[in-house]
């Protein structure tokens, strides 16, 4: 095969990943859900808690800062953080207990009742984020996950946005996809008038350019 047809043939594959889950209601219902979560508790002065490893982990700092900055509007600063980022909390708890603790101690020194968990694990079977989430319900915390199209263990523990997929890089690009919807979700309802100033905006320069 061609330089030219593999790269293709990766774009397809994103492509036909991404409108699978376009079509699939659960994925529909289950963003809702997550977002409905978040502005709950937003506006009980609680906040968002991400975590992952490798990729996921990257994900889950990305997104944590799409909420701590802005994502789509100016905007007031949301309330979320990433587990993990600390590297002396990391090495220690690595270290004086085990790897699959990293988290654990985390969300039960940071987590408080009312707080959403949000785990991201391709396959859905990472013992940290298993353990964690299994922390964050007994704490109280609203719990869900981004993985692929088994869900793993921790689809048997709380609800799970499942990718269709079981390439790791389709189900991350479908993550952070997902994640960015969750983003701007959220803003629209936070701040419906700064869209509809943002609408109007965007109206006017096309006018213009005309």
């Amino acid at each position: 095969m061609e330089t030219d047809e593999i790269i293709r043939s990766i774009f397809e594959e994103s492509i036909e990943v991404k409108s699978a889950l376009l079509h699939e209601k659960d994925c529909i219902s289950c963003i809702n859900e997550i977002v409905q979560s978040i502005l709950n508790s937003l506006r009980s002065g609680n906040k968002i808690i991400f975590a992952g490893n490798g990729g996921s982990f990257a994900d889950s700092i990305h997104l944590t800062a799409e909420f701590v900055s802005r994502f789509m509007v100016e905007r007031d600063p949301l309330a979320a953080i990433s587990l993990g980022v600390n590297n002396s909390i990391l090495t220690a708890v690595g270290n004086d207990y085990q790897y699959e603790d990293v988290f654990v101690r985390e969300i039960k020194a940071l987590g408080r009742k009312g707080d959403v968990f949000i785990g991201i694990s391709t396959s859905g079977d990472s013992n940290n984020i298993i353990r964690t989430v299994e922390a964050a319900l007994k704490m109280g915390i609203s719990v869900f996950c981004l993985t692929g199209k088994s869900g793993g263990m921790l689809s048997t523990l709380c609800p799970c946005l499942k990718v269709p997929s079981e390439s790791t890089a389709r189900i991350q690009e479908s993550h952070i996809t997902i994640g960015h919807i969750i983003c701007e979700m959220v803003e629209r309802h936070l701040y419906p008038e700064l869209f509809l100033c943002k609408n109007v905006n965007k109206i006017r320069e096309n006018i213009n350019h005309k």
